[in-house]
C-alpha cells in the first residue's frame, strides 16, 4: 500500500474516532459466489447466488469511491470465473482505491493480464501438497502452487493466506521458508466461518494443538521472519478462549469496542451490506441496489453490532489498526513496503 494511502486512511479514522462518526473507508466486495474448487471447509459455492452484472458492480464500485472508500478487496466465490473481471477491477483502480483480489490461484497462469489492474494478489496456501490438498482438494496445490510461481516470477506484490486446520498445523514452517525463497508476505488465520458460509468440525484442530501452533507463529514473528500478520493480532488469538466459536460481545485485546465495524463493510454478491463476512445472513443486510451505499450505511449502523472481538484474523488486524495501535500500524506499514520486521 502506498505511503499516501496509508496517511489518508489514518487521517480518516482519526477524524472518526474525534468526531465519534466513523465511516468505512476498507470495503469487501464479493464478485460471484461459484467456485471451481471444493474446499472442505466452506460452502459458499453451494450458495449459487446469481452474478449481478459488470453494469451493477462497477455502479456500487463508484458508490463506494463517491462514499469514501480507500482500499477496496475482491474476492468470491472465485472472482477469476467472471470474464468481465478486468473491467470491474479497472474501475475500482481509476477511482483512486488500493485493490486486492482474493484467488484460489487456479486461473492465474491464463489470466495474469488481472495483474495490472490490481495492488496486490492473495493466494489461498494452506502448506505443501499433501496438507493443502486435504484442506480443499486432490489437485488443487498443483494449482495453486502454480500460480505462486508465476506471480513471483512476475514481481506482483503476493500475500498468502493459510487456514490452520488439524491438517496442517506443523506445517507453518515449510510456508514461512517459501514464503522466503518465494518473496511473498503469508498470513496465517485460525479456522473460522459462518454457519452460512460453512465449516467442517473434522478438520478443526484442537484448541491446545492450535494454540502450540500460534506460539510458534508468535517466535517466528519475533525472530522477524517474513509475516503479514501483526504480533499483536497473533497474541490476541492465543489467547482466544474457545475456537468453535467465532465471536464474542466482550472487547479483545487492544480496543474498547469493535472499530472493524464502524470503519469496514463487507458487501455480498447480491449487494447486501454488513459490518463484516461473519454476521452475514444474522439479519439480510440492506441492499445498495435498492437504497444506494450511504442510505444502506446508514441502515446499517443504526443497529448495534453483536459482537465486539472475534477470532478472524483480518478483522481483529482492522481492530487494532482502527484502534490506532502504534505498534500493529508500524508492523503493517512495513510489511506493506515488502520488508516485514518484528
Amino acid at each position: 500500500m502506498k505511503l499516501y494511502t496509508m496517511m489518508r486512511a489514518g487521517t480518516a479514522v482519526l477524524k472518526g474516532r474525534l468526531t465519534g462518526r466513523p465511516k468505512p473507508i476498507f470495503a469487501t466486495l464479493a464478485t460471484n459466489s461459484d467456485c471451481q474448487s471444493h474446499c472442505r471447509y466452506c460452502k459458499i459455492p453451494s450458495l449459487k447466488t446469481p452474478r449481478l452484472s459488470a453494469a451493477q458492480m462497477i455502479d456500487i464500485i463508484d458508490q463506494l469511491a463517491d462514499f469514501g472508500i480507500q482500499r477496496l478487496g475482491v474476492w468470491g466465490g472465485e472472482p477469476l470465473l467472471r470474464p468481465d473481471l478486468k473491467e470491474i477491477l479497472s474501475r475500482a483502480k481509476k477511482r483512486g482505491m488500493y485493490v486486492t483480489l482474493d484467488t484460489n490461484g487456479y486461473l492465474i497462469p491464463q489470466r495474469l493480464e488481472i495483474l495490472d489492474v490490481i495492488d496486490h494478489l492473495i493466494i489461498s496456501l494452506d502448506g505443501p501438497e499433501e496438507a493443502h490438498d486435504a484442506n480443499r482438494e486432490p489437485g488443487s496445490f498443483a494449482k495453486a502452487w502454480a500460480a505462486v510461481e508465476k506471480v513471483s516470477e512476475r514481481g506482483t506484490p503476493l500475500w498468502t493466506i493459510t487456514v490452520l486446520t488439524a491438517n496442517n498445523l506443523d506445517k507453518v514452517g515449510w510456508i514461512l521458508d517459501q514464503a522466503e525463497a518465494k518473496n511473498f508476505t503469508p498470513t496465517f488465520q485460525v479456522l473460522h466461518h459462518s454457519d452460512y458460509y460453512g465449516i467442517n468440525d473434522p478438520l478443526r484442530p484442537s484448541d491446545e494443538a492450535c494454540r502450540a501452533c500460534l506460539k510458534k507463529l508468535i517466535e517466528a514473528k519475533k525472530q522477524g521472519r517474513k509475516m503479514g500478520n501483526s504480533l499483536q493480532c497473533l497474541e490476541h488469538l492465543l489467547a482466544w478462549p474457545d475456537y468453535k466459536l467465532n465471536a464474542s460481545p466482550q472487547s479483545g485485546r487492544g480496543w474498547n469496542q469493535c472499530w472493524a465495524g464502524r470503519f469496514y463493510v463487507n458487501i455480498d454478491a447480491d449487494g447486501c451490506l454488513y459490518p463484516c463476512s461473519l454476521l452475514i445472513n444474522e439479519n439480510k443486510g440492506p441492499n445498495i441496489l435498492e437504497l444506494g451505499f450511504e442510505q444502506a450505511w446508514q441502515k446499517l449502523i443504526s443497529s448495534p453490532l453483536p459482537c465486539q472481538s472475534c477470532s478472524a484474523t483480518c478483522f481483529t488486524e482492522y481492530n487494532l489498526l482502527f484502534s490506532l495501535n502504534h505498534r500493529t500500524i508500524l508492523q503493517w506499514v512495513l510489511a506493506m513496503k515488502g520488508r516485514l520486521k518484528k
